[in-house]
């Protein structure tokens, strides 16, 4: 999942993400369980990474706000951002 800002994403050859897996099972605080292409996936905030955008080939789809929401709070707990 892309979390970069637009105007970074669009002016940078690069782009930060959180990965999602479908290993929902446990559950950590810098975790969020979301809905991706209609599946529970979790958002492993505690991975997030800085990738070309040379490897990135297409759009997967979009999550809801709530589950941006969820996503924004795991990575404060991340990055201890209060």
């Amino acid at each position: 999942m892309i979390i970069s800002n637009d105007a970074s994403n669009q002016s940078l050859n690069r782009v930060q993400v959180v990965p999602l897996t479908s290993q929902t099972g446990r559950l950590y605080p810098s975790e969020a369980v979301v809905t991706f292409e209609g599946k529970k996936s979790k958002a492993m905030a505690d991975q997030l990474a800085t990738v070309s955008k040379s490897r990135l080939f297409r759009q997967a789809g979009n999550l809801s706000v709530e589950d941006m929401h969820r996503i924004e709070a795991a990575i404060k707990v991340q990055l201890d951002i209060h």
